[in-house]
């Protein structure tokens, strides 16, 4: 989902966006061209999920940032983990 999210933030126009999430997700997901894939990729730019206060860039889009991530991951451990690989 934060990938999903920054490539709103990073692209110009939404729709764009939301055809760059398809085509990422179809080629590297396991899930790519699955309903619960494109499901996935909706929920990015919205769909099922509560609006918000209306933000620049993301309007009523549930804004995600990389603090969420280290809240509910170690993220940081495994970053040093792969760096460590090679």
């Amino acid at each position: 989902m934060y990938w999903g999210k920054k490539i709103l933030e990073w692209v110009d126009d939404p729709r764009k966006a939301y055809d760059v999430a398809l085509y990422l997700n179809d080629k590297y997901e396991i899930d790519g061209r699955d309903p619960n894939g494109f499901t996935g990729v909706a929920w990015c730019f919205g769909k099922h999920a509560r609006a918000w206060k209306e933000r620049e860039i993301f309007g009523k889009v549930r804004y995600m940032n990389d603090n969420g991530l280290r809240r509910k991951f170690k993220i940081d451990l495994y970053v040093d983990k792969v760096k460590n690989m090679y």
